[in-house]
């Protein structure tokens, strides 16, 4: 029989437990097996939902944990190197609330005996609509529209954008970025993307071209990023390379795009507008007048996606404390 792992599980994810918005017959079920497996492995269950992520974790807050239902807290090498079971610390799983993982270095997990889990596709379809209806926004200056007809003001400037007909460049054609794809199917786009490692068969079936980089940028009115990459994507040469009627849409990752960057190109008339799913934390730039649409991250806020993400996360955390292998382990 495997050996049972006992002690401390930190659940760190900061909706894990939210109430749904709709009646849902899931509802409180992660829970009750999470609890159910850390009382029968003779581990007891701490809720840190309310820690703010931002914030440096210490190794005092890690004391006794085996396992944590992590957010976007960071778990750096140092920290690792305390806290590891196999550097003679506690921590033995680091189940990620989400399908990101940058946030942890995954090798130095490994090497400290810590093993790391995602929910691959948990967010997809939220993520693939908040996309969606972020571009949307964008395409119609719904935001500056919004404050002056709050502030009682007519419109100023000229038409919104079309939508229908227009080139989509997707970059990254995972299960969000294929979903983009099949949600925009009715507005009669041309198709065009980017992925390391292409799938010809999709792409022949859905009427998509797989292109460059370069020319996926010069090409599509509208791009949206769905890349895993932990590189910045786009920088002021990529910027200068698409059309000032372009709308660039990061519901993916803040850092694939410099966003001082798209901020310039969008407020100088050089980029149509910029939607990014991300906390504006650049206070030194106004939001007032420029068509850029930001969101603090919550692509995945909706009941269906919370609820994957959780259950996924919490299978993880009750196969690890019965001493079983989980699903989705990302760490090598």
């Amino acid at each position: 029989m495997a050996e049972r792992n006992t002690g401390k599980v930190i659940v760190f994810a900061a909706s894990y437990l939210d109430e749904p918005v709709t009646e849902s017959p899931e509802a409180g079920v992660a829970r009750r097996i999470l609890e159910a497996a850390a009382a029968e492995n003779g581990a007891e269950v701490e809720y840190r939902c309310s820690r703010n992520p931002a914030d440096p974790l210490t190794p005092e807050e890690l004391d006794g944990a085996v396992a944590v239902i992590a957010d976007l807290e960071r778990y750096d090498h140092e920290l690792l190197q305390k806290v590891g079971a196999g550097c003679g610390g506690s921590l033995a799983l680091i189940a990620r609330y989400g399908v990101g993982y940058t946030s942890v270095d995954v090798e130095a997990a490994a090497e400290c005996g810590v093993m790391v889990t995602n929910t691959p596709a948990a967010n997809a379809s939220p993520t693939a609509e908040w996309a969606v209806s972020t571009m949307l926004d964008v395409a119609g200056k719904r935001r500056v529209h919004h404050r002056r007809a709050a502030a009682g003001k007519t419109k100023v400037g000229g038409a919104r954008l079309d939508v229908g007909g227009k080139t989509l460049g997707i970059v990254g054609t995972g299960t969000i970025g294929r979903r983009v794809a099949a949600l925009l199917r009715g507005f009669e786009m041309t198709v065009i993307a980017y992925d390391l490692y292409p799938d010809g068969e999709w792409a022949a079936a859905n009427g998509v071209d797989y292109v460059e980089l370069p020319s996926l940028y010069e090409r599509a009115d509208f791009i949206t990023l769905h890349a895993s990459s932990g590189e910045r994507l786009i920088g002021e040469a990529e910027l200068n390379r698409m059309k000032n009627t372009a709308v660039l849409i990061n519901c993916a990752r803040g850092h694939l795009v410099d966003n001082r960057a798209a901020y310039r190109a969008v407020a100088e008339g050089r980029l149509w507008g910029y939607g990014l799913d991300e906390v504006w934390e650049y206070h030194d730039l106004s939001l007032d007048e420029v068509n850029v649409v930001v969101s603090p991250h919550v692509g995945s806020d909706t009941d269906l996606g919370k609820e994957n993400m959780r259950m996924m996360s919490t299978q993880a955390v009750a196969a690890f404390l019965r001493g079983e292998r989980p699903d989705y382990v990302v760490s090598p």
